[in-house]
Formats: C-alpha cells, sequence, structure tokens
C-alpha cells in the first residue's frame, strides 16, 4: 500500500503521516495473526482452543473488503490442514491463493456477479457435514459483494433498493433492516445453510459499536425483524415486490446452533494507532470517545468548531466512526470527501490547520480516492480552478472540489477495513 498525496502544509503532512501510520496498524493480515495461532493439532482463536482432531477437514471462507488480506493470513496458520476455501472480495482485489478460490463482486451496489457469489457460497456451505471446521473471515462491504434473493425479486429490485438507500442518509442499522428482508444469506440465513459444519467467525468490524448483526448484515445472525425508519426511505421508493416483503410479517426464519463471533479489529483500533502515532511524532492526542456519525457535512464543521475552541498548539483532533451521505446533486464523491469540503471555507480563517477525513479501506464512496484533506489556502486553490465550495456541496461534488485543490488521498485497497477516522492537527 502506498499513499498518494500534496500536501501543502506542515499540518497537512502532519495528518497524512498519521493516517498511514494507522493503516499500517489496522492490516487485516496483522489482526489475524494476532487472534489466529496453531499449535500441532491444537488451534486457538484469540485464547479460545479448538482440537482440529475433531474435524475431518478444516476450511477457510469469508467475504468483504478485507477478506483476501485475511485469508492469506489465515492460510498461512492453518497450514497442511487446510483443506480448502472460498473467498469473496470486490472487484479489483483478488489475489490467487493456492487451494482457495477467490471470487470478485460489485460493490457498493450489487450485481450479476454479487448474486453467482451468493449462489456459489450457499453452494459451498450446503456440502460441509459435522465433520467441517469453518474459519469464517469476515469484514465489510459483504452486504453488497455477496447476496442470494427471496424467489419474487430479482436483480433490478436489489440495485433499486440499494440506491435509494444509499441516496437516503440512512444509517446501517437501518439500511440492514431492509437488506436482510430480501436475502436468503444475511440475517443468519448463511449460518443456517453451513450447519452442521461447525463455524467460528473472525470479524474485522466497519460498524461503529460493533453490532454483529449490521456487519455484512449479520450472515450468522438470526434477530426479529425491526421495521426501520421509512421518514428517511419511504417505501413508496422500493418496487412493488419489495414493498410487499417488507409489509409481510416474518417469523424468525433460521434457527442453528449459536456461532461464536471473534472480534479482531475495529475503529477503536484505528484511534488507539492514531494516538501512538501522534506520541511517536510530538502531537498531543485528542481522542473523542463519542463516535462519528450522522450527516457528515454537519460532522465536520461539529469538529472544526470543537479544534478552534480547545486552542490547543500541536496536537491532533481522533474522531472515528461513519457518517452519511444525504444525495441532493448529481456530483462524484463519498462521505469522507464530502467532510473535507464541508469545513474548506471556514478553514481559511486559521494558520497552519488541517482537516483530514479517510476510511481505512481505501475507497470513499464510488470514487477511487480513500479521502481528501483541507488547509487554510485549500478553498483557494479550488476558486483559482475554477470551483465553488458552496456550489460543490450542493452538488455532492466533493471529488471534483478536492481534486482542483490537491486535496485527494489515494492508497488503493488497503486490505482493511475498520471504518473512518477524521482528523484536525494544529502544527503551531
Amino acid at each position: 500500500m502506498k499513499l498518494i498525496a500534496k500536501p501543502a502544509n506542515t499540518a497537512s503532512g502532519l495528518a497524512l503521516d498519521i493516517y498511514s501510520k494507522v493503516l499500517d496498524a489496522v492490516r487485516a493480515d496483522r489482526l489475524v495473526g494476532n487472534a489466529l495461532e496453531r499449535v500441532g493439532d491444537a488451534l486457538f482463536v484469540q485464547g479460545q482452543h479448538i482440537d482440529l482432531n475433531h474435524f475431518n477437514r478444516v476450511w477457510i471462507a469469508g467475504s468483504g473488503k478485507a477478506s483476501v488480506s485475511m485469508a492469506k493470513a489465515a492460510k498461512e496458520i492453518l497450514g497442511d490442514r487446510l483443506a480448502g476455501g472460498l473467498i469473496i472480495t470486490k472487484s479489483g482485489s483478488a489475489e490467487p491463493m493456492d487451494g482457495i478460490t477467490v471470487l470478485e463482486a460489485s460493490h457498493p451496489i450489487p450485481d450479476q456477479s454479487s448474486l453467482d457469489a451468493g449462489d456459489r457460497m450457499l453452494e459451498f456451505a450446503g456440502g460441509l457435514n459435522e465433520k467441517d471446521l469453518v474459519i469464517y473471515l469476515l469484514s465489510g462491504g459483504s452486504s453488497a459483494m455477496m447476496e442470494s434473493l427471496r424467489p419474487s425479486l430479482d436483480l433490478g429490485d436489489l440495485q433499486d433498493t440499494n440506491r435509494v438507500l444509499l441516496a437516503s442518509g440512512a444509517n446501517i442499522q437501518a439500511m440492514n433492516a431492509i437488506r436482510t428482508r430480501l436475502s436468503r444469506i444475511k440475517g443468519g440465513g448463511l449460518g443456517a445453510t453451513f450447519a452442521p459444519a461447525t463455524v467460528v467467525a473472525l470479524v474485522l468490524s466497519d460498524v461503529v459499536g460493533n453490532d454483529l448483526s449490521a456487519v455484512g448484515s449479520g450472515p450468522f445472525i438470526t434477530k426479529p425483524f425491526q421495521a426501520p425508519n421509512y421518514s428517511q426511505t419511504p417505501i413508496t421508493q422500493f418496487s412493488p415486490a419489495v414493498q410487499s416483503l417488507l409489509a409481510y410479517d416474518f417469523p424468525i426464519p433460521h434457527q442453528f446452533n449459536p456461532i461464536p463471533h471473534h472480534v479482531i479489529g475495529s475503529v477503536s483500533l484505528a484511534i488507539h494507532a492514531a494516538v501512538d502515532a501522534c506520541k511517536a511524532i510530538g502531537l498531543l492526542p485528542l481522542p473523542f470517545g463519542d463516535p462519528m456519525l450522522g450527516e457528515a457535512r454537519d460532522m465536520a464543521k461539529s469538529i472544526l468548531e470543537h479544534g478552534v475552541k480547545r486552542r490547543r498548539q500541536e496536537s491532533c483532533m481522533i474522531f472515528g466512526g461513519e457518517t452519511t451521505v444525504t444525495l441532493r446533486g448529481t456530483g462524484l464523491g463519498g462521505r469522507c470527501q464530502e467532510m473535507a469540503l464541508a469545513v474548506a471555507s471556514p478553514m481559511t480563517r486559521y494558520l497552519d490547520v488541517c482537516f483530514l477525513a479517510a476510511g481505512t479501506d481505501g475507497a470513499d464512496g464510488p470514487t477511487d480516492a480513500a479521502g481528501g484533506f483541507v488547509d487554510p489556502l485549500s478553498l483557494f486553490r479550488a476558486q483559482d480552478a475554477g470551483f465553488s465550495a458552496e456550489e460543490s456541496l450542493a452538488n455532492n461534488d466533493s471529488y471534483g472540489f478536492l481534486n482542483a485543490c490537491d486535496g485527494l488521498i489515494f492508497t488503493g485497497p488497503t486490505g482493511s477495513n475498520v471504518n473512518d477516522l477524521a482528523l484536525f492537527v494544529r502544527a503551531s
């Protein structure tokens, strides 16, 4: 992973250095190595002992943006006990692995590759028995990459539903409440198909609070249906087939033995890594315990207000979480880029400061950028290139604005996914 960005002042250089160190600390292969250990025929998962002699075959399966990195580490640890496996990852992120099938699928809008991948995973799961052990590697992005629909639905229903949800500004819990109703995999569907095999899940959480029913839409977690808040996502925006499913009172559909979940990484780990990085370069770390949530532009302005009030020199405020964006325009961008754009104008009042917001997965929204950053002169550089911050924000065109002021951050796939990070750095 190589970070590409163009810092224009001391503060932005420090912010990018901190972000780079965080990405290294939350690498999925490193976290799997910390959580999984094999000693002969004994496998330890975060200290929990599993006797491999009880099983005829040991498999790796997984889905999500970080699943390939997780699988490479797990494969190395399991060694000669590994029978094979199946991994589903984001298009463009696959790497060949001997003995393990790696499929690519679409994100954030599912397509036919997502349905094909979901059917392959269900077929794989259905072929196992009680003498099989599966180490399942779950990370964010699984919801879009792996799907199998209820019989009354087709791909068009799925894609339209996801577009409405992504544009609505709804949080992940509200989106998953709807997605789960459409799926044979989500909400415990995959767990029921894996039975009677023994499954242990290693989870790289991209959900604030580590709600396991929300990571990947909970393929191994069964819970009663809770109706979402349709004020954000009016039910009339969905197709008639989807509306019918949402109105139907399903019983809890999946019953199977609880599958243990081990959270091996989350946003708290990223925040701790940022604190350590600040200390290493002589900045006072100021981590915030409250998660970064809500509308991206509002959250960014709130962070800036906190930073101004503190007036600490040579410090770094640290926030972690995941905001949302309500689409109002037709521009290109992501939630982190929108946060940076939102504070470009008020940043002009200060001296050597920087605001940075970026994802730990390397992909912010449907763009090739991980996020963005602004300094006190970013607004003027963008204006010289013909961009207005106000007009860009109204059109949700954060990518164009930040590109014009050299405020985009590129990393490519990071092999991780533990929410987003926001930094407000004062260099002097």
